[in-house]
């Protein structure tokens, strides 16, 4: 169960998962070891899954958006895509597409292997493919 320090807990980390638990317990006015217990109670419990981090990107990065049939099981094309060289992220949505996988790679010729990799699968309909000119990520 969730409270409020946890929700601020997981804001922070959010932000920069390198922070150091000195520096969120003394922002959030709390000791250190209650931020190192409650990480790990809510990394016990499934609510923080990892911890990553945000690189620039290799050269080319694009968002693929996937349209497929009505009998498919989206979490299997999403599995799968998301098991592919160069997929950073895959989303289920809902809207026009089906998926949005975000592709980071070095070359086009990579991004349009993945692309087609992905068409070869008879259940997919469709897919079209934004590059991605410029990031901005959220400020602390």
């Amino acid at each position: 169960m969730m409270d409020e320090l946890d929700e601020h807990i997981l804001d922070l980390l959010k932000k920069d998962s390198r922070c150091p638990f000195v520096d969120i317990a003394e922002q959030l006015k709390v000791s250190e070891g209650t931020i190192r217990s409650r990480v790990r109670r809510m990394t016990d419990e499934g609510i923080i899954k990892g911890f990553t981090i945000k690189t620039s990107s290799r050269n080319v990065k694009a968002m693929v958006e996937i349209r497929i049939d009505v009998n498919t099981s989206t979490e299997e094309v999403a599995s799968n895509m998301a098991n592919q060289e160069g997929v950073i992220e895959v989303y289920e949505v809902t809207g026009d597409q089906d998926i949005i996988a975000i592709v980071d790679v070095e070359t086009s010729q990579q991004l349009n292997d993945i692309i087609e990799n992905v068409r070869r699968n008879d259940n997919i309909l469709s897919t079209r493919t934004r590059l991605i000119l410029k990031e901005h990520f959220g400020a602390d």
